[in-house]
């Protein structure tokens, strides 16, 4: 089920995406030939106006086309490359915008709702008390109890931490949430931990939040969307600033299967917390898609800026050649990303 609702939501996502496109065109009278519900082949198709509206076969996501983005017909009128500059730079960024819309809103929701509060493991130290006991990432601490004092979920790290520090050299009881299942650890902490490491060595996350009213709400989900895009930028910029000199960066993304197992084991804890992910997702995309890279809408605005400049389009040729490169290059970093989740859920 959490499986079924991760794919719609990633499709939604990129439905979005393409949906921003679709009201852009329309809104500044460019034609739009077909709007489809997932990638063909198609299913059913039904011609509204001059638009198709389609059904097709392989469920994720979405896609829009365009009169003119290929560059065909390019005096006629209604078509994409025959607008003006601001127009088309519209066109190409309300994908981005939707996909922050989107992640505003749906934060937004999950403050009105709220979210269930625990404390989950967010790292175990290789080698440490928590490792060698069997403690994993993700894992949600349901108890913990020293002696004759016991916290009880939600627990707040602070309290979890004085108890681990009483406890340092004799052994402590900790009940975990893992999935659907509970289990039972009794460790020993260390007297003389390695530096950062604490007694256990667990790092931890306070996770989920109280109810708030819809205009706090709203105000939180912007205010939370906006540090988010501001984290994601400076992530990105460390991230392509490193990868050709340290190649180590590449195991801190994740790709589409790593989503899914962080996606299922979120939706363990609740389903609110597979909808804050899609939130984040969402913001992600957003600035994953800004980036001037080919094939990306920040490629395809920097060639709209480079033609504002020049005075003329640029060789449709070269135009297909770098967008080629470019989506070839991202097909490779997929497959390699794939890879990567794949190898690191079968450890």
């Amino acid at each position: 089920m959490i499986i079924l609702i991760v794919v719609i939501s990633l499709s939604i996502l990129i439905l979005a995406h393409e949906f921003g496109h679709f009201l852009a065109a329309k809104a500044f009278g460019v034609r739009v030939d077909e709007f489809g519900l997932g990638f063909p082949p198609r299913m059913l198709g039904k011609k509204i106006g001059e638009t198709t509206y389609s059904a097709n076969l392989l469920p994720f996501g979405g896609f829009v086309k365009i009169y003119g983005e290929d560059g065909e017909d390019e005096k006629k009128d209604r078509n994409f490359v025959s607008q003006p500059f601001l127009k088309k730079s519209a066109i190409i960024l309300a994908g981005v915008f939707m996909n922050i819309v989107l992640g505003w809103l749906v934060l937004s929701i999950i403050f009105m709702i709220g979210a269930p509060e625990h404390l989950m493991i967010s790292a175990v130290q290789s080698g440490s008390p928590a490792d060698t006991a069997g403690l994993k990432e993700s894992d949600v601490i349901l108890s913990a109890r020293f002696a004759e004092k016991v916290l009880s979920d939600p627990i707040k790290s602070d309290d979890f931490i004085s108890l681990v520090k009483s406890a340092e050299g004799k052994v402590m009881e900790i009940k975990i949430k893992r999935g659907e299942e509970t289990f039972d650890f009794s460790l020993k902490g260390r007297l003389n931990p390695p530096l950062g490491q604490g007694s256990l060595g667990l790092n931890l996350s306070e996770i989920g939040f109280k109810r708030e009213s819809i205009f706090k709400s709203f105000g939180k989900g912007l205010e939370t969307s906006w540090l988010t895009l501001k984290l994601v930028v400076v992530g990105f910029i460390d991230f392509f600033s490193k990868i050709f000199v340290s190649p180590k960066v590449m195991q801190t993304i994740t790709g589409p299967v790593g989503i899914f197992k962080i996606a299922a084991e979120s939706g363990t804890l609740g389903i609110i917390y597979v909808f804050e992910l899609m939130a984040f997702i969402s913001l992600n995309l957003a600035v994953l898609n800004l980036f001037p890279f080919p094939a990306l809408d920040g490629g395809r605005f920097l060639f709209l800026v480079i033609e504002k400049i020049k005075g003329s389009p640029l060789p449709k040729r070269f135009q297909l050649i770098v967008n080629a490169v470019g989506f070839a290059a991202l097909i490779f970093l997929m497959i390699a990303v794939t890879i990567q989740d794949i190898t690191r859920i079968l450890r």
